[in-house]
């Protein structure tokens, strides 16, 4: 690694924003013939992207020239506007006290020209303090500083500018600012329409982690060292995502911050430190502009320093005391609307007494089955609306009647001597009773139900109508009518424990003209972009990608290696990060038309719940993403995508197969074959796989959750036979240098008795693949794929827990940073639904005393 790229590693450790790349490139020229390109080695090893002391010290080195630079050059700094130099002669006027509204920068410029010291700076302003370039307006727009509406500032007598302390979190958030955190009657809910059943049904899977998240904030009273008791106040910033300078963890609320720099650490490394534990290994004792352990040094003009523990400041983000508010109103909505609470908290215990009130609310929870049941998805034809409206009218009957005599009666499909009567949120977790099924783990308990195998006779009683089959020994639910409205019932018995699912014929809702080699290389064909040969890893930078895609149907136009070999290509990271939608407009617009299970994979669904976070917040990137590249069938032992798990939820759908006209077909699909036999496929996908009708695109092996600490304990015994050390700080998953081919699978069957779900996707399937599962990918044939990620109530408690294990991955790794925010989001989704439940009861109170008094 060049000093250059270490010295922007290091100053991106303290920085806030990112910086867009630049998009202009030079024309490249055409070529008529393929022609051998130069690779480059890229390894996700340690011995090549550690940093190593002697670098970090080069590139702090840099950093502080660079700062030292930049002091110099403050006159060069833009002025004050006559706006803010007006306001700040007011505040020098009056002397009050006021928020800090300006980068640390130009306060100095608030000054007095002498006779005053100049007040202390952020770290943050310290990195960005440059002048505009010629040409631009100004460079400094983008600066975030991290005592932005954070510290409390006032003039003295003397006209000099000083620190009077920081915000008080009780006393000074607006009625603005508590109604982005605390549950209410007249805040809408961020996530939209989302009625009982569905609230219910995400308090019954979200609800257990929120109350360890309440848990585990409460603590940070007990950790706090500062003898002085102040808790300061830092009001989120829209469009800012503050996180942790040590684990580039999203700071959620509680978390300690430096007086003099800003510098802020989360409750873990908080925790971490006062233990004497180091998130990572550190080669030499201390590192320059670092502690030992790995905490940045203090910028205060008196010069570097440690942060003490007993000198950093309690601070919290959400205003007020709305977390408890909501973690006592959590407890309470769970008890009254009947959600099973595994908690163990005290709260948890509490039963509600008021027989009147369940029996209403036993009503309303019966009148919202009755609805879902019967408009069970927004996707349904006028002439199945059209059904399920007499339905309703067939249900409302049986239900006044049963209500008149007593009778527990509750809406659906099926009534059977198991189902007659159960409410199935309230019996959710009666199969598993006998079952320890939570899993004490980094960041408290996971939840871990049994894998569930089923019969063909059993779904059907459960969704009769509903076409599907199942795969991998009754494991795998592939659904065979994408947009049928009943498929959430038999996903929804699946994807809770875990399994991933396979819906079939998505295609039929995609215009696949705009999918199709051609369409890319004629729109996208002279744009520049890195390929990653698969048979060695090695990078190819920045080829045109018309070299690519006029390789997925001609190998004569393949680029070629060294040796004079076809290259075994993918496309690297296109389109690049969150830039899907405004890249490709119209694809996204057909893709978004055609997503299966749209409440869950839609941006706005309502079982997604990244959907409840407010509007002000940093949105995770949910892609779309898509994945391109050749067939690998004839290379076994080579993945298109290595051995990895995913933070988030995602759907993968195949909208392109090919095999390339020019040359001879039958080894290739001989070798497609073989591979799916070798893969471990049920006689049910190999006869699919071998219809003349279906081309089989990419085969799957997609490992449950629960059992990735045990391919991990494979991996490393395989690589310490091979005479290779562990490397601290890295892990074989997450590094995602393995591909388990069928020795490797068989020995994992043999001694751990882990055993995946081998899935062979073709046109038009879409593989749901649950969080926390190790997955990897083998292009039987060139395929284009486009994934959408998603966060579901049923696996939260993973992503939850795989945020606490990437923190702990070295800085360089790409999985490190935490994108997703899941506190926030688990936060957002509880406030969400206990404000509308809360409401929908106080409504119907409101109604039923209305009409007793109209009586």
């Amino acid at each position: 690694m060049s000093q250059k790229e270490l010295a922007a590693l290091v100053a991106s450790r303290t920085s806030r924003k990112r910086t867009v790349p630049s998009t202009a490139t030079s024309p490249m020229s055409t070529r008529s013939e393929p022609k051998s390109i130069i690779e480059i080695h890229i390894s996700n090893d340690s011995s090549s992207t550690k940093r190593t002391c002697r670098d970090v010290e080069h590139a702090n080195v840099k950093v502080d020239q660079a700062q030292q630079q930049e002091e110099e050059n403050l006159e060069q700094l833009p002025p004050l506007t006559q706006e803010e130099q007006q306001r700040y002669n007011d505040f020098r006027t009056s002397g009050s006290i006021f928020l800090q509204d300006l980068p640390c920068f130009k306060l100095q410029q608030a000054q007095p020209a002498v006779g005053s010291s100049p007040i202390p700076k952020c770290r943050e302003c310290r990195r960005r303090n440059v002048a505009p370039k010629e040409g631009e307006t100004s460079a400094v727009h983008d600066v975030y500083c991290r005592f932005y509406e954070f510290r409390r500032l006032q003039f003295n007598e003397k006209g000099e500018l000083g620190v009077v302390g920081f915000p008080n979190p009780y006393s000074e958030p607006t009625p603005e600012d508590t109604a982005i955190w605390q549950p209410d009657g007249s805040t809408a809910p961020t996530s939209g329409y989302m009625d009982i059943q569905v609230c219910r049904y995400i308090l019954l899977h979200a609800g257990d982690q929120f109350c360890y998240l309440w848990r585990q904030e409460a603590e940070a009273l007990r950790l706090h060292q500062n003898p002085d008791g102040t808790i300061a106040w830092k009001k989120a910033v829209k469009g800012t995502r503050e996180i942790c300078d040590v684990c580039d963890t999203t700071l959620f609320n509680y978390h300690w911050t430096c007086r003099k720099c800003g510098f802020g650490v989360c409750l873990d490394c908080f925790k971490d430190r006062k233990e004497g534990q180091r998130l990572r290994r550190v080669e030499t004792a201390t590192q320059k502009g670092c502690d030992e352990y790995h905490w940045l040094l203090c910028t205060d003009p008196s010069g570097p320093q440690e942060h003490a523990l007993t000198e950093l400041m309690l601070t919290q983000i959400i205003a007020g005391d709305a977390l408890n508010v909501l973690g006592r109103l959590l407890h309470e909505v769970r008890s009254l609307w009947q959600v099973p609470q595994v908690c163990g908290c005290l709260l948890s215990k509490q039963a509600v007494e008021d027989a009147q009130l369940n029996e209403l609310i036993q009503d309303m929870i019966k009148e919202s089955q009755l609805k879902q049941h019967t408009s069970f998805s927004s996707l349904a034809s006028e002439q199945k609306l059209h059904q399920q409206q007499r339905l309703e009218q067939l249900h409302a009957k049986k239900l006044e009647f049963a209500r008149e005599r007593g009778i527990d009666y509750v809406p659906g499909r099926v009534w059977t001597k198991e189902t007659l009567g159960k409410d199935p949120i309230t019996t959710a977790f009666d199969n598993f009773k006998h079952i320890n099924f939570l899993r004490k783990g980094l960041a408290g308990l996971r939840r871990f139900l049994p894998p569930r195998a089923m019969t063909l006779a059993h779904s059907t009683q459960l969704a009769p109508g509903v076409p599907h089959e199942w795969l991998c020994d009754g494991k795998l639910l592939r659904l065979t009518d994408a947009m049928h409205p009943d498929n959430r019932v038999l996903y929804q018995e699946v994807w809770k424990c875990g399994q991933p699912v396979m819906i079939s014929e998505v295609a039929r809702s995609l215009n696949l003209d705009l999918w199709h080699p051609q369409a890319f290389c004629r729109d996208f064909g002279e744009k520049p972009n890195d390929l990653i040969n698969c048979l060695n890893g090695n990078l190819v930078p920045n080829q045109p990608m018309r070299h690519f895609w006029e390789g997925f149907q001609c190998m004569g136009k393949r680029l070629l290696d060294a040796n004079g070999k076809p290259m075994l290509l993918k496309l690297k990271d296109w389109p690049p990060g969150d830039d899907f939608a405004e890249i490709l407009p119209t694809r996204f617009a057909d893709l978004m038309k055609g997503l299966p299970m749209p409440e869950y994979t839609l941006r706005t669904g309502n079982l997604n719940i990244a959907s409840c976070l407010p509007k002000m917040f940093v949105p995770p990137d949910l892609g779309p993403k898509m994945y391109n590249a050749y067939g690998s069938a004839l290379h076994p032992d080579k993945g298109t995508t290595n051995l990895h798990l995913d933070i988030s939820d995602a759907v993968n759908i195949m909208v392109y197969v090919g095999i390339p006209q020019d040359g001879d077909t039958k080894p290739q699909l001989a070798a497609t074959q073989k591979a799916i036999a070798l893969g471990g496929c049920d006689y049910i996908t190999r006869a699919r796989c071998q219809s003349p009708d279906v081309l089989p695109g990419a085969l799957w092996h997609i490992f449950p959750a629960r059992d990735a600490d045990k391919i991990r304990d494979l991996l490393n015994r395989v690589t310490l036979e091979k005479g290779f050390r562990l490397e601290p700080d890295h892990d074989p998953i997450h590094d995602q240098n393995w591909y388990l081919d069928d020795k490797l699978r068989a020995r994992l069957f043999k001694e751990y008795g882990v055993e995946g779900h081998p899935i062979v996707q073709c046109l038009g399937d879409a593989v749901f693949i649950p969080a926390g599962a190790p997955h990897q990918v083998q292009n039987l044939h060139n395929c284009i794929k486009v994934a959408e990620d998603f966060v579901s109530p049923e696996n939260i408690t993973h992503c939850y827990h795989l945020t606490h294990e990437f923190r702990r991955l070295s800085h360089s790794h790409t999985n490190h940073e935490d994108k997703l925010q899941i506190k926030n989001i688990i936060y957002h989704a509880i406030k969400d639904c206990c404000t509308i439940l809360t409401r929908a009861l106080d409504e119907r109170i409101d109604a039923e005393m209305a009409k007793l008094q109209a009586e």
